[in-house]
């Protein structure tokens, strides 16, 4: 074992006390066989290896006011043969070239005397147990499975870590409390332990997280392993648990070897997850170059998105509704564009995306509904009227009614002026959220769409369970409207159910003279799409005469026929 510079070497490495010389990361540089012996490892396998993971709670950095005011720490660490626990007495000191100094000294024999003398020697063990277990399910928790996976891999062993991220569970608590949700979670974990093979360690990590450490196993294993606990998972009825019949997991698996740190494999694990729970969640997803690209792009399309609230990189663009019959333009769709000089240029369906899996989406959504607002404040046209979309996420927002209300009573604007379009797929994820949100919109006089009707046709049982007024049909089922494809009696289905419940009806994604005809044969009195009028800046609709807005627009006959942008918000 090469010493460090400066280190007495003989000493340190024949005394029986343990030490350890690390980087300012606590990664172990130097170590005497003392503390290889301590950990169940050999000098050479500790090099490299997180001290603070293979010795949890471990400081990562003296502790204490000064040099002279050193604080000692007393963790616990099971023995390496499995018999019982270990009370160990940590110091952690700076050395040289601000490295750090570990020394580790056993104090089991010293502990057991100062619990039996406070009448706690009979809970020892227990006191023990619960350090590295989760209280709620019994299994190991985050601590436990760290220094595991850190000890697989300092053991220079492969093998694959799985994490494990229940899909909306959320819901459960929020629906039916926390002990409702602790009584699932725990059902749970004893499935899952029970479907977790010979020294396999499975735990929980947090909230509605678990994961496991599959030691010796190949990428093919992995994936199985991982199927064989999903699948699982979504056999299992949730009996008693209204409007959760079944819980789904998503996973995420990163193989390992030597040449890796545990930190590294958790993020891995995670990136593979975020695109398990992306590409619609319930399914194992493995670890690969491009999810480290993917989660590069997201973190700086999320950056920009957080820079264009503070420093106006939003702009807004309206595209008209037109009434098919004279051709006037009866209100505007308000479309979210991220202009703020940066390349790539980002699409709504690139930067929303980011943002609605992340808390800024709740801001965009609010700076939307203000900006809106505020336009019909500075132009108080009867005639002038918004809609603007809705994401899933905001109905999760329980302050967004109130929000707009507030404003548009602060800003005297009649509140028919707006209107506020929801998802068909958001609306039935979030029936409750949806229709709380809806009522409250349109008590006070809002319009409420429902768009991209049509896309699940199982939602047509919600329909009169929503307070909405008006339905947008998906842009899919207008696009061979006029070619007489079976699109057509689809459409006409749409609109007659519209009609018997007293609904506006607007279609989407029109491009071609001949698709405004076969609508308008159908009964489609609204629509909107390039041929109708391309989405222009707010700012530029508004800096012309009153009404001039209104006229028809110009059709865009030799613009090729393409579908729109993504909606936005």
């Amino acid at each position: 074992m090469t010493h460090p510079p400066g280190d007495p070497s003989a000493v340190l490495a024949t005394t029986d006390t343990a030490f350890a010389l690390t980087d300012p990361d606590a990664q172990v540089r130097w170590a005497n066989p003392a503390m290889a012996d301590l950990l169940g490892m050999t000098t050479d396998q500790v090099l490299g290896r997180s001290l603070t993971a293979l010795l949890p709670g471990a400081p990562g950095a003296p502790q204490g006011e000064g040099a002279e005011d050193v604080e000692d720490v007393v963790v616990s660490l099971p023995r390496p043969d499995g018999a019982g626990h270990r009370w160990l007495e940590v110091h952690c000191a700076k050395s040289h070239d601000e490295q750090l100094l570990y020394r580790v000294t056993d104090v089991t024999r010293w502990r057991a005397r100062e619990l039996d003398s406070a009448g706690l020697a009979g809970h020892q063990d227990e006191l023990l147990r619960l350090v590295d277990e989760d209280p709620l399910t019994g299994l190991p928790n985050r601590r436990a499975l760290t220094r595991e996976l850190e000890r697989q891999l300092a053991l220079g062993a492969r093998g694959a870590f799985l994490l494990l991220d229940l899909d909306h569970f959320k819901d459960i608590n929020d629906l039916h409390g926390h002990p409702t949700g602790d009584r699932v979670m725990c059902a749970l974990a004893s499935l899952l332990r029970d479907r977790t093979g010979p020294g396999q360690i499975l735990g929980r990590l947090s909230g509605d997280e678990f994961a496991a450490v599959l030691p010796d196993v190949d990428e093919r294993a992995a994936v199985a392993t991982a199927d064989r606990l999903r699948n699982a998972i979504a056999a299992i009825p949730m009996s008693g648990v209204a409007g959760a019949s079944r819980v789904t997991v998503s996973i995420g698996i990163a193989m390992f070897g030597s040449g890796v740190g545990w930190d590294e494999v958790l993020a891995f694990a995670d990136m593979a997850l975020y695109a398990s729970k992306a590409a619609g969640r319930n399914r194992a997803t493995v670890y690969e170059q491009g999810h480290y690209q993917d989660t590069a792009l997201r973190v700086t399309v999320v950056e920009r998105v957080r820079a264009a609230l503070s420093d106006g990189g939003f702009t807004l663009h309206a595209m008209p509704m037109v009434k098919l019959a004279s051709g006037r333009v009866i209100g505007h769709e308000l479309l979210l564009r991220l202009e703020d000089g940066r390349e790539p240029r980002l699409g709504p369906g690139e930067f929303l995306l980011a943002a609605e899996r992340s808390d800024l989406v709740f801001e965009i959504d609010r700076w939307v509904a203000d900006k809106a607002i505020q336009a019909l404040v500075e132009h108080p046209w009867p005639g002038l009227r918004f809609n603007v979309n809705v994401s899933g996420r905001t109905l999760e927002d329980e302050d967004f009614g109130d929000f707009v209300l507030d404003r548009l009573t602060a800003a005297g604007v009649a509140p028919g002026r707006l209107g506020f379009e929801i998802t068909e797929t958001a609306a039935v994820t979030n029936l409750d959220a949806a229709r709380s949100l809806a009522q409250q919109l349109r008590a006070s006089g809002c319009r409420i769409t429902l768009d991209d009707f049509g896309s699940g046709f199982g939602s047509f049982v919600h329909l009169k369970q929503l307070p909405i007024t008006g339905l947008k049909i998906d842009g899919e089922f207008i696009r061979g409207i006029d070619y007489g494809s079976r699109d057509t009696v689809l459409v006409q289905g749409l609109v007659d159910i519209a009609r018997g419940l007293g609904l506006s009806v607007v279609a989407e994604w029109v491009e071609r003279a001949s698709q405004v005809e076969a609508l308008s044969r159908l009964g489609v009195r609204v629509a909107q799409g390039f041929h109708l009028g391309k989405p222009e800046p707010l700012e530029d609709l508004l800096s012309r005469p009153h009404g001039v807005w209104m006229r028809k627009p110009v059709l865009m006959q030799d613009i090729p026929p393409q579908p729109p942008a993504t909606p936005a918000q």
